[in-house]
């Protein structure tokens, strides 16, 4: 019997709808992880960065708008020699400015004391915004706020100021537009001008706004903050001193420039640094580079006779000659095919004191030739030829002395005499003499007395002294002996300062041709260096003339009168005593000397100074 199958119908029960609730616990979950992002990213940014971005935003409110007055400088009695006050900028926003272009010129014009034209074609071109005035002072500030115009800016800005104009110029370096230092002890401390240490800062906005900060440690007010003083071993005195004579003599020499170094040799402190011509850091854009360098420590000179200081204490402490050493001193010393003449023929024997005092380059050739160029090379170098000093200015120029293993007997002989394969900055040879002036210790030189905080008067650095040896104590004293006999016994004006001893050595340098072979004809560099009291130095000077066309051209009759009136003045200010026997026997009375800023005063008052700002 066949089974009955019942057909399969297709099952239509209806299901019930799944719930809406997964999607509102996926909602819930990304709204978690969400806020879970969220409060980790505001953990990270003020727990564990907070610290680090809070610094960050409080130099931000600072940097741009902030008003940080650089420290001052001063000498070495805290006289000062630049100070930043505080002047003011003028900005005008044309498109918003409501008064008529005509009227603004006017009122703006006389209160900037600006020329009315000026500010109108400023007003009348295409930039929307022009800066009719800068640095104008607070009281004129005051007037153009007291305006209220919409579109006018007046915003503060540090000036920097020297009040005694070119007075040590060289030595300070000025601040440009974008107050930055350039040249000098603006442009080495820069940071340390800049430094406010610990001293609170108020916080500015945008617009210069002080803003108002729940923290006790920030300033209340909003006056400047100072950066970090700095006191110079320059003597205001002395450096007046030291400039005025060098420029009566530079101009009435027609010479092309000159400078005047002033060193206590046994600190290494210098006193006084004058370099004409001079430039005013006021107005530095007006002066040409030229000017404006530090030449002394920039620029190399052969320096001549004055190196034979040098050359004998450099033998003498090898031991290849000694004091009682004797030379031919004949009409010329032939090496090769080349021979060296003195200027003034030969002068039979001679022993040391006399080849000073005849300043004999055949006798100088002779010394040198005692030598190795090994040995004579390394005391060169020991003295601090042929690399930098360590002055604490910027750009310092480490001089030329080539590697010994390239000098021939020529070189050996004509370096002995202050050309062949050396040349020097007068800031070496001043430091290298002091060492011979300080017993044979190289003190090494240097113008920055101390950095202090002016709001503690805490001092931050003192400028370390570097010393070594150079030279035995004995040789030192030898020397010494021989160029203070040298001055006594010579005739000539370079030295003679009443009551005093002077060692010292005068030098009249030919000028090489640049970029050829051999010496421009008529061209001299004339200096004199010198030391006093010889028995116990305190005071040592280098004057350097480049270039002069009157009184022989020489470094005794030049550079000479330019250090006697240096010393017997700096002599009386410092109150060095002088040695009453030498004062009663003087061959030279004070009353016979004129110094040069006396004597050609009248003459340099007609002439016209070619070294005026152009």
């Amino acid at each position: 019997m066949p089974t009955l199958t019942r057909p399969r119908v297709k099952s239509r029960i209806t299901r019930k709808p799944r719930s809406p609730l997964w999607r509102l616990r996926m909602l819930q979950l990304l709204f978690l992880l969400f806020f879970v992002a969220i409060a980790i990213r505001l953990y990270y940014l003020q727990i564990y960065m907070g610290d680090k971005l809070k610094h960050k935003a409080f130099i931000q409110r600072q940097q741009n708008n902030i008003l940080v007055h650089r420290g001052t400088i001063t000498d070495r009695h805290g006289l000062p020699l630049a100070i930043d006050t505080t002047r003011y900028d003028v900005y005008i926003h044309k498109d918003l400015l409501k008064i008529p272009k005509l009227q603004a010129s006017s009122i703006l014009a006389e209160i900037t004391r600006q020329k009315e034209d000026t500010i109108l074609s400023m007003l009348e071109n295409s930039y929307p915004i022009v800066t009719p005035a800068r640095h104008i002072e607070a009281g004129a500030a005051d007037e153009l706020a007291k305006l209220n115009w919409t579109g006018l800016d007046i915003v503060a800005r540090p000036f920097r100021h020297y009040p005694e104009g070119h007075l040590a110029a060289h030595v300070l370096g000025y601040v440009n537009f974008d107050a930055l230092g350039q040249g000098g002890i603006e442009q080495k401390l820069e940071e340390d001008l800049k430094d406010t240490g610990d001293v609170p800062k108020p916080q500015l906005d945008g617009r210069g706004h002080p803003i108002v900060v729940l923290d006790n440690k920030m300033a209340t007010n909003a006056s400047p903050p100072i950066g970090s003083y700095v006191e110079l071993t320059i003597d205001n005195y002395l450096q007046h001193l030291a400039e005025k004579e060098l420029e009566a003599m530079v101009r009435h020499s027609c010479a092309q420039r000159g400078t005047a170094i002033i060193l206590e040799p046994s600190s290494g402190e210098i006193l006084a640094w004058a370099n004409y011509p001079f430039y005013d850091p006021n107005h530095y854009a007006k002066y040409p580079f030229s000017y404006t360098k530090n030449f002394a420590m920039v620029d190399v000179y052969q320096p001549g006779s004055t190196f034979k200081i040098l050359t004998v204490s450099s033998a003498l402490d090898a031991g290849t000659i000694n004091e009682h050493s004797t030379f031919l001193d004949s009409s010329g010393l032939t090496i090769g095919n080349r021979t060296i003449h003195n200027h003034d023929g030969g002068h039979g024997v001679l022993d040391l004191l006399h080849f000073f005092i005849h300043s004999s380059n055949v006798v100088a050739g002779k010394i040198a030739l005692t030598m190795t160029p090994k040995q004579f090379y390394e005391r060169l170098r020991n003295f601090g030829i042929g690399r930098p000093t360590g002055m604490d200015l910027p750009g310092e120029s480490a001089g030329i002395l080539t590697k010994y293993k390239y000098w021939q007997p020529l070189d050996l002989a004509t370096t002995g005499f202050g050309q062949g394969m050396v040349a020097v900055t007068p800031l070496q040879l001043v430091a290298a003499v002091g060492a011979v002036a300080n017993n044979g210790t190289y003190m090494q030189p240097h113008i920055i007395k101390r950095i202090y905080d002016p709001v503690s008067g805490v001092t931050k650095k003192w400028t370390p002294v570097k010393t070594h040896q150079v030279i035995s104590s004995k040789t030192a004293r030898l020397v010494t002996d021989l160029l203070a006999r040298n001055i006594a016994m010579g005739s000539q004006i370079a030295g003679q300062v009443p009551g005093y001893s002077v060692a010292g050595k005068t030098g009249t340098a030919q000028k090489p041709i640049q970029g050829g072979h051999g010496y421009m004809a008529g061209q001299t560099i004339a200096s004199f260096i010198g030391y006093f009291p010889s028995q116990n130095p305190q005071l040592l000077c280098l004057v350097v003339v480049d270039g002069p066309q009157t009184d022989g051209r020489w470094g005794n009759t030049v550079a000479g009168p330019v250090f006697n009136a240096i010393a017997t003045e700096a002599a009386r200010y410092l109150g060095i005593p002088p040695d009453p026997q030498l004062l009663k026997n003087d061959k030279h009375p004070k009353s016979d000397f004129i110094p040069p800023s006396v004597k050609y005063k009248e003459e340099l008052a007609k002439k016209e100074n070619p070294f005026e700002s152009r």
